[in-house]
């Protein structure tokens, strides 16, 4: 009989990621490196907490920096759509959005149901939508290639997309231009062990030697061939690391199976096209269906062909189903099955689950199976009272006593309830007692211990765990690295993070901990390497405040392995037991900042300062929050105590430093960066504040120095060059200015205020077509810009475009009333049409708002 504790206990914690989590996990693995999926907005897509709305705009701007990526690496269509009669076909993006949103409909709609699918069986979920999505990938890349007149031979990458299949692919090419592996490892300039790897281990080549591969392949094919060969490869190689995450859901052999469909399909549907889609209006339709995929009007036909084609039972009724019936199509294949197996198999004794997992007690079980749909619901104490009572009913089943010990912690702690939590820790206890070889309550024992203060002897617990438990897996590892964290074993702890997060690699919370154990020991690399990692799975901004705060502070951030409420429940108690805990409030307050109550966690900072007003991490931290509230006066009284506590405080000075500056005290401001940088020379904020402190004293060539030091540092800051830009535009240098704006663009391709600047200098050049564009742009990202509007208003007016150039001063107006400059602009425009009264009144008021005619 198969034991499967395992696959019980998990369907406590079972989820299903939304598209989010999916397409960041996408941009992670694949190294996808764009500003859009920095941004605060992605962070909280990748997330998948629904509770932080994401505006549709900036998801799309999400999908969008993901398919231009995956188009640059062969991925999607390279030439733009020149055809003015025939309607532009989709873009990757759209299809990308498309299925976006489709999963999440059908995820919000198994989400409730939760508790019918079974963990093993989540691969029928995925296997379902995943052939539903090459069907419909099927249509619209037939019509594609119908339309575009590509032949069928473009799709023979699908077949080596495996990675054995492509290392043999790539010695087909190899023979094919005659090279041994040594003269093709000696043309690739990479060493024979390398290219060994790449044809016989399924090593991946890296996007350098991909271009490498191309150049010596057509070295001897034809060197007119290498932009199609190292597209090809490009395609190939990606493509089959796309397959490999697929694999991880579905398994090797659906995964296989659906590949091989797609490429079947679209072939056939190829032929079928000719005579599926004909007379006037082909092209129209070509372009609807490779649009709409299976919700065209075209389809129905076409998958109908297919399914006249079609062998597999499973296949042939996902072409039964088209348009809006996809998800109900879905849910019968899954959950409409399963559900009618769950009842069944809690009615009989004799069912194949019942009888693998060897329950015995049928109404114990229906109980727990209860107690987890009460949990997908939100239902918590329901959900509790359910899984006491299968507890209660099957006293000698382990899973029931485990899961009431993880309910009651989780409630316990989440109600700052101790004392409940105590006797989850009891629950679990006794589910050891009745299994010691199961590892699941034994994490959950550290776990409890931990969000009742006890570190120490969570460690202790957590290295005896009996020798047969197995196998350690990410949960433990996580729990063993917190309480290492916490006893100040860092070493440890990141090692056990690490075990982690590679047993788990889709876990933000542990990508953090790796990120801010690292910092801690001075790892730059793995810090830089894991906080990447961290914001593709949605880590927030302030968090990477946190990330930084670590590298000063001598204390814990946060232990994210927590909910925040949980946390703040336990410090709660831990506080009012003891209101001289000065660590308690700190902590405290570590997570109010994380949760954006940046007034709570002043409130602990200033408890836990007068209980040791000597720490000077504790102020450090305040005047950290400070600066995020713009309290400039507090920031410069908090840093300039650390400083008097530990003078060599770079993180202190720096706050210090851009704190002086915002109050306009350049001097004493730049004292602090040439502090900072006789401890550190190569601290490019050090460099930068210092050379916007030059910039704003008028001190254009010194600001310059900074920035460009700077930028020898960290070539690839943008705002670096804006801020060049902005030193050479002040100078009256506008050709320097105009430089630095675009090479801040190219790095930074939607970044408002460099269009807007280098509309200024064209502005100042004389270039107002250019200015005019420039500000459009800024516009077009930024919306409501009243500089931007004001600006191009300056340009339309020097062109004579005076209607327009008033529309755009009243725009500003509108952004803000109290705009003299845009005011008098205006005046100056209706004085041109002949509007003398209007003109006047304008005049007036820009002087009221004390508005100087630079004219006199």
């Amino acid at each position: 009989m198969v034991d499967t504790r395992s696959e019980r206990e998990s369907e406590v914690r079972l989820e299903l990621p939304t598209s989010g989590q999916l397409l960041g996990a996408l941009a992670r693995n694949l190294g996808i490196d764009d500003h859009r999926l920095r941004s605060k907005s992605a962070r909280r897509y990748y997330s998948g907490r629904l509770e932080e709305r994401v505006k549709e705009s900036s998801r799309q701007q999400v999908i969008e920096a993901i398919a231009a990526a995956l188009t640059d690496l062969g991925l999607g269509p390279s030439q733009p759509w020149v055809d003015d009669v025939i309607p532009q076909p989709p873009t990757l993006a759209e299809i990308l959005g498309w299925h976006a949103l489709n999963w999440d409909r059908l995820r919000a709609f198994l989400l409730p149901r939760m508790a019918r699918i079974y963990p093993h069986d989540m691969h029928v979920v995925w296997r379902a939508y995943a052939r539903f999505a090459m069907i419909d990938l099927a249509l619209r890349l037939a019509a594609y290639l119908r339309i575009t007149g590509s032949p069928l031979a473009a799709l023979e990458f699908l077949d080596w997309i495996s990675p054995d299949r492509r290392g043999r692919y790539l010695n087909r090419m190899r023979n094919s231009a005659g090279f041994s592996v040594s003269a093709f490892s000696e043309a690739a300039d990479v060493s024979t062990g390398s290219v060994e790897a790449w044809l016989y281990r399924n090593v991946r080549p890296t996007d350098e030697s991909l271009t490498k591969i191309a150049s010596a392949l057509a070295s001897k094919l034809e060197p007119s061939q290498w932009t199609q060969l190292h597209a090809e490869l490009k395609r190939l190689y990606w493509t089959s690391d796309v397959a490999a995450l697929l694999e991880n859901y579905v398994g090797t052999e659906a995964m296989m199976d659906i590949v091989r469909r797609l490429r079947q399909y679209a072939s056939q549907l190829h032929h079928i096209l000719d005579e599926g889609v004909v007379g006037n209006e082909r092209r129209h339709d070509l372009v609807e269906l490779a649009t709409l995929g299976a919700q065209s009007r075209q389809s129905e036909p076409l998958l109908a062909a297919l399914e006249v084609l079609e062998s597999d039972d499973e296949w042939k009724e996902d072409l039964s189903a088209t348009g809006s019936d996809w998800i109900g199509r879905v849910l019968r294949v899954t959950l409409d099955v399963d559900r009618k197996e769950v009842e069944d198999l809690i009615d009989e004794t004799d069912g194949q689950i019942l009888k693998r997992w060897n329950i015995q007690n049928l109404r114990a079980y229906d109980h727990y199976r209860h107690s987890l749909e009460l949990q997908a619901l939100g239902r918590f104490r329901d959900a509790l009272t359910k899984v006491a009572k299968a507890a209660e009913l099957d006293p000698m089943d382990p899973v029931y006593h485990y899961s009431l010990g993880s309910a009651k912690g989780y409630r316990g702690a989440g109600n700052g309830d101790l004392a409940l939590v105590e006797e989850g820790l009891q629950s679990c206890w006794l589910a050891v007692s009745l299994d010691p070889n199961w590892i699941s309550p034994w994490t959950e024992i550290g776990w409890l211990l931990l969000r009742t203060g006890r570190a120490p002897e969570a460690v202790e617990h957590l290295k005896g765990v009996r020798p047969g438990c197995g196998p350690l897996d990410a949960r433990y590892y996580h729990a063993l690295g917190t309480a290492l964290s916490l006893v100040e074993n860092h070493s440890g702890a990141l090692e056990a993070f690490e075990y982690a997060f590679e047993l788990n690699p889709d876990d933000p919370r542990i990508a953090v901990e790796v990120a801010t154990t690292a910092l801690k020991l001075g790892d730059r690399f793995k810090f830089n390497d894991f906080r990447k990692s961290a914001r593709h799975l949605g880590v927030s901004e302030k968090w990477e405040s946190l990330l930084e705060l670590t590298e000063a502070l001598e204390q814990h951030p946060p232990r994210v392995s927590l909910t925040k409420l949980q946390e703040i429940a336990a410090l709660d108690a831990i506080i009012a037991r003891n209101l001289d805990d000065d660590s308690g409030y700190f902590r405290r307050a570590l997570f109010h900042f994380e949760n954006e109550d940046d007034v709570k966690a002043i409130t602990d900072l200033d408890a836990a300062i007068r209980i040791n007003p000597v720490n000077p991490d504790f102020r450090l931290f305040r005047g950290i929050v400070h600066a995020y509230m713009k309290r400039f006066d507090l920031v410069i009284e908090d840093m300039t105590k650390v400083i008097s506590l530990r003078p060599d405080d770079i993180t202190a000075l720096y706050h210090r430093g851009a704190a002086l500056g915002e109050q306009d005290a350049f001097d004493l401001a730049i004292s602090d960066f040439n502090e900072i940088l006789r401890i550190k020379p190569d601290h490019v904020d050090a460099l930068r504040g210092r050379g916007d402190c030059h910039r704003y004293k008028s001190e254009y060539d010194q600001a310059i120095d900074d920035y460009a030091a700077a930028l020898k540092i960290d070539s690839k800051d943008f705002l670096l060059y804006r801020s060049r830009g902005a030193a050479h535009r002040m100078k009256v240098d506008f050709d320097q200015a105009i430089d630095d704006y675009d090479t801040a663009l190219k790095i930074a391709p939607e970044d408002s205020l460099s269009y807007r600047f280098r509309g200024d200098a064209y502005l100042g050049l004389g270039g107002y077509e250019r200015a005019i564009a420039d500000f459009d742009a800024a516009l077009e990202l930024s919306g409501a810009d009243e500089v931007a509007y004001r600006s191009r208003g300056k340009a339309r007016l020097l062109i004579g475009e005076v209607d327009l150039a008033i529309v755009d001063f009243d725009a500003a107006i509108e952004c803000d009333s109290e705009s003299a400059e845009a005011i008098f602009c205006r005046g100056i425009a209706l004085q041109i049409i002949g509007d003398e009264e209007g003109a006047n009144r304008d005049y007036s008021r820009a002087r009221e708002l004390g508005y100087d005619d630079p004219e006199g």
